[in-house]
């Protein structure tokens, strides 16, 4: 029997159908029946516990030179199509960052350090070239990959955990300096706010997670609120599997996952995410712009400002030297941090306004650097705070441009890029811009519903795969169609 699956013949694949013959044998993916696009992201998945032993630094960047250089040296020039709006915003709104604190240099007589600027340029920059290659070369990976990589992971976090519980007992330990942090000459001694990257951190023993007797864990990414996000990604992912087993083992594992990151806000989006998702495969909501306002204006005025009650009114009534009680990261610190990062908007002068702070303020937390005014919130914090209005426009451009493509592309994509889109947008009010929320939102954009698609049955109309997995045809796939024909009986039916 053949092992591998034709391009052409992908297409063709039900939508019901998740582990297709040609794809699996057993619970192992078959490698030969992968396209190359398909390779490199598993691959980048699975290794994800070889990224944490790097790092996690530049991984972004480095990738889309990669590619930049090989297109250049197969072509000789780049063969890319015009850059999206998405693109733009993306380049535009890194640039402004570098521009904005460029200024802020010159009239405080700071400098730069080379790690501020390699990080605008790996979340901005490196996700801009991606994401403009992968629409040139119309790049898609189907979905069922990305679920089997995800499960590994899933899987190696769990044994990771085993090891750490039974064999450790959730001890103390000295964690050794990551690769990056070794050559970038980190000290042999971690200190909380010197960088998690640049250490090889597991787990935090004196921290509690949401499960009573554990403690808080990271695992394989920089920070609970990175695992958080993954774990909420996996769930999401879970719910679209056919076979039970695998999506409730799936499910099960990932909301584990959640609980031992100990990340709150990711816990209370979830749910809304999920029971958007709900409401949009039964068809039980009125439209889509109705009820995501509302779940923005809740989960806005519960997770951001939830001074609005009496509860955290009375929290909010100390001054900072209460605050000191309070370990770094607990809600009180958080709800000062936010109350305080309100009201230097709020009082902040109108050049200020519009192109803000440039960097954080003061610590609300004496002794712990990280608890700054204008962090701990990528809305409040990173955007209205420290990028100002003009900022905060910029990004706006390109997230709505983002999720508008997503949604005219939807036809050709899984029901698991709904939640996680809204997942992600819920968490911005509470967390920062993440490590995982670029790499996330570029899975989303390369997964595939492998579906008949409606009036392409003609031979003239399959699409076919180039060398690099990249789609190509002469007649190519309408990525915009927004309804898709099941192999058994023909019957066309909208996504999401």
């Amino acid at each position: 029997m053949n092992s591998s699956v034709a391009p052409t013949e992908i297409a063709k694949i039900a939508p019901s159908t998740v582990a297709d013959r040609g794809l699996f044998s057993f619970v192992w993916l078959r490698w030969k029946a992968l396209t190359p696009a398909e390779r490199v992201t598993c691959g980048a998945i699975v290794l994800i516990p070889l990224w944490w032993l790097w790092g996690w630094k530049h991984l972004l960047i480095l990738l889309a030179m990669t590619l930049v250089g090989l297109d250049l040296k197969r072509n000789g020039k780049l063969r890319w199509r015009r850059p999206s709006t998405i693109v733009l915003s993306a380049l535009v709104f890194g640039c402004y960052v570098l521009v904005n604190r460029f200024f802020y240099n010159q009239l405080t007589g700071s400098s730069f350090s080379p790690n501020s600027v390699l990080t605008v340029l790996n979340s901005w920059f490196g996700f801009a070239i991606l994401f403009w290659y992968i629409q040139s070369k119309h790049i898609r990976v189907r979905w069922q990959v990305v679920a089997w990589a995800c499960s590994v992971v899933a899987i190696a976090m769990l044994a990771f955990w085993a090891v750490i519980y039974f064999g450790l007992h959730q001890g103390g330990y000295a964690p050794p300096r990551s690769l990056y942090g070794f050559l970038t000459g980190k000290s042999l001694r971690y200190v909380p706010g010197a960088g998690n990257s640049n250490y090889l951190l597991s787990y935090f023993p004196y921290d509690e997670s949401l499960i009573p007797g554990m403690v808080r864990y990271i695992f394989f990414l920089p920070g609970p609120e990175a695992l958080a996000l993954v774990a909420g990604f996996f769930s999401c992912l879970a719910l679209d599997l056919k076979p039970r087993l695998w999506s409730i083992s799936l499910f099960g594992t990932a909301i584990f996952i959640l609980l031992l990151s100990g990340t709150r806000s990711v816990l209370v989006a979830l749910p809304i995410a999920l029971a958007i998702r709900y409401l949009f495969v039964t068809k039980r909501v009125l439209g889509p712009g109705v009820f995501c306002a509302i779940a923005a204006a809740l989960s806005l005025g519960l997770l951001a400002f939830p001074d609005v009650t009496g509860q955290v009114m009375e929290a909010l009534s100390g001054t900072a030297t209460a605050t000191a009680d309070f370990r770094g990261d607990s809600t009180e610190v958080r709800l000062e941090i936010y109350r305080q990062t309100w009201n230097a908007i709020a009082n902040a002068p109108d050049l200020t306004l519009l192109f803000g702070h440039t960097v954080s303020g003061e610590t609300v937390l004496r002794g712990y650097d990280p608890a700054r005014v204008g962090s701990h919130s990528f809305l409040l914090g990173t955007l209205l705070y420290r990028a100002g209005l003009f900022g905060a426009t910029i990004f706006a451009t390109f997230w709505i441009s983002l999720l508008a493509w997503l949604y005219r592309t939807r036809a050709s994509r899984p029901i698991c890029v709904l939640p996680t889109l809204v997942l992600l947008s819920l968490t911005f009010v509470v967390m920062e811009l993440e490590m995982p929320v670029m790499p996330i939102v570029l899975l989303c954009v390369l997964m595939l519903q492998p579906a008949t698609v409606s009036g392409l049955r003609s031979r003239s109309r399959e699409p076919s795969w180039d060398s690099l997995g990249c789609l190509r045809s002469a007649n190519p796939v309408p990525l915009n169609s927004e309804r898709l024909v099941s192999r058994e009986g023909g019957r066309s039916r909208n996504r999401w």
